[in-house]
């Protein structure tokens, strides 16, 4: 009798659990599109921020890529701060975002430092190093973002004297992310087969070359998306050219630790 009813609880808990679940889960989702949308809609982001927002979709992609208030973020490669920007105003006081820029990107940030980054978003970190591997605590990140910049690591460029150790620097990434932590990758999409020279002569990667890469550092792919996906674009021409500046082919890869 005895094993009956424990069997009968244990059930009930089950079904009560599970009905909890499907209660709490679509509210927890709501609070962060609500989080996410109030932070896309912040009043203090540039006007040039905004107009970009129609083609890289930010509250979509932060939803996907999972940031909720309250964590710490490390947006890799951070360039002039569109995502470091939507990403203070959502992780808010109780969060952290590090700007990081490896020796290329300060190349061409250090000249022209945005005022965000040195006045407004207190609860950003820059984080300018001459090497791509970032040297932060273990398990201290919570989801690190790289945004068009992956393809970068293989660009050519005088700040760059040898070519960049992708297993130490996907190593220092792994490192720094927390247990469950995730690793998200947007980029140009570069043609099927192509590896590391689409980087330097396209500015573009192939997905399944990064994920071979990152899956090799211990990761586990967790997700993608095509919601950046656009079949009209030539992956063997510049991203750049002006009728798809903005509206190339990209992908979204998102790795846990």
């Amino acid at each position: 009798m005895k094993t009956i009813f424990g069997k009968a609880l244990t059930s009930a808990i089950m079904v009560a659990g599970l009905s909890l679940a499907g209660i709490v889960a679509p509210n927890v989702q709501a609070e962060q599109q609500e989080a996410i949308a109030a932070a896309v809609a912040h009043a203090d982001r540039p006007d040039q921020d905004r107009a970009r927002d129609g083609d890289r979709k930010p509250a979509e992609v932060l939803l996907f890529a999972g940031v909720t208030p309250g964590i710490t973020v490390l947006d890799l490669n951070s360039g002039g701060g569109y995502y470091s920007e939507i990403l203070s105003h959502l992780v808010d006081e109780d969060g952290k975002v590090i700007a990081h820029n490896g020796p290329v990107y300060w190349a061409f940030m250090r000249k022209t430092v945005p005022e965000r980054f040195t006045e407004r978003l207190t609860n950003v970190e820059p984080l300018n190093v001459e090497s791509e591997a970032v040297d932060l605590p273990a398990d201290s990140v919570d989801v690190a973002m790289s945004v068009l910049a992956y393809h970068d690591y293989f660009m050519k460029h005088e700040a760059r004297t040898e070519p960049e150790d992708m297993p130490a620097i996907l190593a220092s990434i792994y490192n720094a992310l927390k247990p469950g932590g995730s690793y998200v990758v947007i980029d140009h999409q570069a043609p099927d087969g192509s590896g590391a020279e689409m980087g330097d002569k396209l500015h573009r990667i192939n997905s399944e070359f990064v994920k071979a890469q990152v899956l090799a550092a211990g990761f586990k792919l967790e997700d993608e998306s095509n919601l950046l996906a656009n079949s009209e674009d030539d992956p063997t021409q510049s991203p750049f050219r002006p009728e798809f500046r903005g509206k190339t082919d990209r992908f979204i890869l998102k790795f846990t630790k």
